[in-house]
């Protein structure tokens, strides 16, 4: 499983989506393991261009949908309750869905 956070530097919600993540797989017992990508980095791979931040991609699929459905690029985020950063129980659900079986 891949898992992929992506923000940009500056980003007020960006800490707290790291924090988000990283319970999530504490509570499922995956080991806390990501790439990040800071979108102001030239060389972020093209995939990740796309996305606002923070984003967290599991396989390469956005989470809550996206980035068609969600913002655009080197945009603040807002997630379907309104907050700026994605629940636990949201990333637990997308890991739970993508684990190995």
């Amino acid at each position: 499983m891949t898992i992929e956070l992506v923000y940009f530097e500056g980003c007020p919600n960006a800490d707290a989506a790291r924090e988000n993540l990283s319970k999530a797989c504490d509570e499922l017992g995956i080991a806390a393991a990501w790439q990040e990508w800071d979108q102001n980095d030239g060389s972020v791979p093209d995939h990740v261009k796309a996305f606002g931040s923070p984003s967290i991609l599991v396989n390469g699929k956005d989470i809550a949908g996206g980035p068609d459905d969600c913002c655009q690029a080197k945009s603040c985020r807002i997630y379907e309750d309104g907050k700026g950063v994605p629940g636990v129980e949201l990333i637990k659900v997308a890991l739970e869905k993508m684990e190995p079986s």
